[in-house]
């Protein structure tokens, strides 16, 4: 079947005139055109839809049973492209974004205050979840971006970087390195290691740089959240090693943060997605401002040295 929206106006249009050339110029067509175009939609469903007078038309019984059913498919198409047209000018959307836990809660918020702020009609969720479900939910088309840590390439996802933060000590305030302004990592072979679990990125960092000047680590405790984590510290349990940024949650239950040393070891937070992907216009947008973002903060910190 070889239908076109052409065809379907120029029906519309002779049924609502009853006649071929107020059709036309409605149209802003010929007359001849529309009766070619008439002829040839009839020629395609093979029945007859209007019977011709000497100046006028009417509807057969089938052009009358086919024509709210055309009505139907332009209308449902322009509101189609209506759609198309708001999520292309931001007047409407939906993104889904997923972060690591600490980032959610740390980094995340202010950036989507700053873009539903510009775009207050996109609608955005969030998924907060451990490290290591983040990849597979953008490969699954669960999440359009996610923020996060990608410890290895990864053929099928794409990472901007964002921003860099430092691995730190996690004690407890009492603890014996507390008021210590650096630890080295050497010092932590006889510590209680509070460490994530094996698949968190995060994880074959810490333990890359461990087993270098601790070839006998092992960790203690393996927790999923950095926050369950930092309520063991807080506990008396143990010390972990953390981003930066997790200071931010530390006041809350009574840890704080020391630098760790001898290397100072940085991690990359990237913004992910799937690789040779189109993004929404939504998404474009989102991650524009997650990129924007980064590059002020890393400006005010320039400044700031």
């Amino acid at each position: 079947m070889n239908i076109t929206l052409r065809q379907l106006r120029a029906f519309i249009a002779v049924a609502e005139f009853g006649q071929f050339n107020l059709a036309a110029r409605n149209l802003h067509i010929t007359q001849s055109a529309v009766s070619i175009l008439i002829r040839d939609l009839e020629t395609e469903i093979g029945v007859r839809l209007f019977d011709r007078h000497t100046r006028m038309v009417s509807l057969t019984l089938v052009g009358q049973e086919f024509l709210p059913q055309a009505r139907k498919i332009l209308k449902d198409l322009e509101l189609a492209v209506g759609d198309v047209r708001d999520n292309a000018s931001l007047k409407r959307g939906q993104v889904t974004i997923a972060a690591a836990i600490v980032l959610a809660a740390t980094i995340v918020p202010p950036i989507l205050a700053r873009f539903m702020r510009m775009y207050p009609e996109i609608s955005v969720s969030i998924r907060d979840m451990p490290e290591e479900q983040i990849s597979p939910a953008l490969k699954r088309n669960e999440v359009d971006i996610a923020v996060g840590t990608l410890s290895e390439d990864d053929p099928e996802i794409a990472a901007t970087a964002l921003l860099r933060d430092k691995l730190m000590l996690v004690c407890r305030e009492d603890h014996r390195f507390a008021k210590r302004k650096s630890v080295r990592w050497t010092e932590l072979k006889d510590e209680t290691l509070i460490t994530l679990a094996a698949a968190n990125p995060l994880r074959n960092i810490v333990e890359h740089n461990l087993l270098r000047v601790v070839p006998n680590y092992r960790p203690k405790y393996e927790v999923r959240f950095s926050t369950t984590a930092m309520s063991m510290i807080a506990a008396g349990m143990g010390v972990a090693v953390l981003p930066e940024n997790s200071s931010q949650l530390a006041s809350a239950v009574r840890v704080t943060t020391v630098d760790l040393i001898e290397p100072m070891v940085m991690r990359d937070v990237s913004l992910l997605q799937r690789r040779h992907h189109s993004l929404s216009p939504a998404a474009e947008h989102l991650k524009a401002v997650f990129i924007a973002y980064a590059a002020d903060r890393e400006a005010l910190s320039g400044l700031a040295d």
